[in-house]
Order: C-alpha cells, then sequence, then structure tokens
C-alpha cells in the first residue's frame, strides 16, 4: 500500500506543473490520508513518513498559485462615463453654441491591466473623451491608494482620450478649457472619476493568465489628409520619405485569455475624431467611439461575452445599448476579439 501511494505522489508531482486539478485533489486525499494513519503509531513507518512529508510540500507549493506559462496577468474592465446629456457645452470645438441635447451613442472607460506575477503592473484606461484631465487623474489615484495602497500611483497608471468632439466640457482644470463651458462642471467631472475608477476595479478584480500580442500594418480608406494642399508647402525631399500625404499605419495590442481566448485589444492609428461636426448636439464617441462599439458588438453577436451586459445597474443606467448599426458585417478587419480604439 505504502508503495502505492508512493507513486500516486510521484504522479501528482509530475502532474501539478501541468494545471491538473486531479492531481492536487488526489493529493490532499493522500495527504489526509498520511495525517491520520500517522497520529496512530501502529501505523507508523519511514516511508509514511516521507510520503506525509511529500504531499505537505506539495499543497504549500500549488494550492495558493495560478500556474500558468504565461509571464503576465491581464484585466480588463469597461464603465459607462457618459455624464450630462442636455445643456452642457461640448469638449473639442469651443463652440459656445454647441449645447448637448441627447445622446448618440453612450461613452465608456475601458482600462487595461497588465501585470507580472508578484511583480510589476500598468494601468492605461482609454476614454471616450476629448482627452485626459490632470484634476480627474489626481481624483482616481487618490481613490486607488485608498483602495489598493501603493498598488496603483502616478508611476503605472495612464488615463488618454480618444479625442471625440461630442462629450460633455467642463471636466478639466484650466480656466481656457472651461470658457465656453462657463465655468467647471462637476457632472461632467464625477462621472468620470467614477466610471474610470470602476473600469479600473473590474480590471483588477479580472486579472488572469494570458498573453499580450503586438501587430502593425497599412490601414487604407479610414483616413485622409484635411489639408492636401498645405501638405504639399512642404519641401519634396520630405515628402519623398513618406508613401503617403497620411499615416495609415496602425499598431495594436492584443490580449489573449488562457482560458478564455482573446479578450480585447487597443491601438494606435492617426485620424481626428471629427467625423461629427461642430454643430452636432449628441454626445458620441465619433469615429474611434463607434470603431469599439462595432467591434464589442460584433465580438458579441458571435458568442463571445465581453465584461459589457445589457442589464442596467443599480442607478438605472443602462451599461449596455443596442447596436448603433442595424448589422454587424462578418468581414471585419479583425475578426476575433472586441476592440478599443486608441488614440
Amino acid at each position: 500500500m505504502a508503495v502505492y501511494k508512493q507513486t500516486c505522489l510521484l504522479f501528482c508531482w509530475l502532474m501539478m506543473p501541468l494545471g491538473h486539478e486531479l492531481s492536487a485533489a488526489w493529493c490532499t486525499y493522500l495527504f489526509m490520508m498520511e495525517l491520520l494513519a500517522s497520529i496512530d503509531c501502529y501505523f507508523w513507518s519511514p516511508s509514511r513518513t516521507i510520503c506525509l512529508w511529500m504531499s505537505l510540500v506539495l499543497l504549500l507549493q500549488y494550492s495558493k498559485t495560478v500556474v500558468s506559462k504565461s509571464d503576465y496577468l491581464i484585466g480588463l474592465g469597461s464603465y459607462d462615463i457618459t455624464g450630462p446629456a442636455a445643456d452642457v457645452n461640448m469638449m473639442g470645438y469651443a463652440n459656445a453654441e454647441q449645447i448637448a441635447s441627447g445622446i448618440h451613442f453612450r461613452l465608456r472607460a475601458r482600462s487595461f491591466i497588465v501585470a507580472e506575477p508578484q511583480g510589476k503592473r500598468v494601468v492605461f484606461v482609454n476614454l471616450d473623451a476629448c482627452m485626459a484631465s490632470q484634476l480627474v487623474t489626481i481624483k482616481v489615484i487618490e481613490r486607488l491608494k485608498a483602495r489598493y495602497g501603493e498598488l496603483y500611483t502616478e508611476q503605472n497608471v495612464a488615463i488618454s482620450g480618444i479625442h471625440t468632439h461630442a462629450g460633455p466640457g467642463g471636466y478639466l482644470q484650466y480656466v481656457v478649457y472651461l470658457v465656453t463651458s462657463l465655468g467647471f462642471v462637476r457632472q461632467s467631472f464625477d462621472v468620470l472619476v467614477d466610471g474610470i475608477e470602476k473600469s479600473i476595479i473590474q480590471a483588477h478584480e479580472n486579472l488572469r493568465p494570458g498573453s499580450i500580442f503586438v501587430n502593425k500594418g497599412e490601414l487604407l480608406d479610414a483616413s485622409v489628409n484635411r489639408s492636401p494642399s498645405a501638405y504639399l508647402n512642404n519641401p519634396a525631399s520630405e515628402r519623398r520619405k513618406h508613401k503617403y500625404d497620411v499615416d495609415k499605419e496602425m499598431t495594436l495590442l492584443k490580449f489573449v485569455d488562457d482560458q478564455w481566448g482573446p479578450v480585447g485589444s487597443f491601438n494606435w492609428f492617426a485620424t481626428h475624431g471629427t467625423s461629427m461636426s461642430r454643430t452636432n448636439s449628441l454626445i458620441s464617441g465619433d469615429n474611434k467611439g463607434a470603431a469599439a462599439r462595432f467591434m464589442e458588438d460584433w465580438f458579441e453577436k458571435n458568442g463571445i461575452k465581453s465584461s459589457d451586459t445589457n442589464e442596467s445597474g443599480s442607478d438605472g443606467v443602462p451599461r449596455r445599448v443596442s447596436n448603433i448599426i442595424p448589422n454587424i458585417h462578418n468581414d471585419c478587419m479583425f475578426s476575433d476579439f472586441y476592440f478599443m480604439p486608441g488614440h
């Protein structure tokens, strides 16, 4: 019997690094049996004692760790930051007459956390907003420090905006940006701080072993130079260095969960968030916000759930709304994960 148990323990030792839950359960069973047997002196033997200690070592080594071949933990979160949708000046065009009067589609804060197990980590938050705000960032980090201590600080939290010109204004700390909004708008500010914090909390609680992939390539027919005639004023020697009169290269990071597969991405692509004109009065994420929504809708339509749901939050605000286009085609450029365009 002792030889049998030693053989089983050797099997557990070999299989545990591969993540076999059954081997962990069997080692637990053997450990308990050996512990009970060792209490009774009648059953004591050197081989039994060795089995007991081998079981204990295995349990201590693997009971509280996630076994994975990945070098990173990745976590994603998303939360509503739409804010006031009426009687508030929009941020971007500096047009005092551009006052919000409804919603084209809701805005979101999307957070990504990448961490080394037992090591450093970084947070990147992508906002459906014209830009980030130093004051918003300060308040978000204050809240994170109150919740997590020094885990998230000014050194590892970055907040960026997609540069839509169709979001509520009044949330920045500098006077020049508050002129057209007629001062500071507390509602705009609070919804950003709350939404960013909650999206980071989601990402933190969703940290799982995964991998990160980077790729880049040309994306044609998606952008134009808004002043080709001005570009022609550049010296010919300068223009010969570039294939186009605008940067058409997209760089993309893709996040893949070890168990679930692709779960998200963000990218950099040089296009201006001005598809919604300076006379628009509907809250909108503009072209990059729409691209994110299209990809998320495609992702869900193809049977893969994102972190969003169609249910309302405790405050009654819908955290997910229906598709903003009637049909999502299956020939999307990035066809296997949901999409979060960066600036």
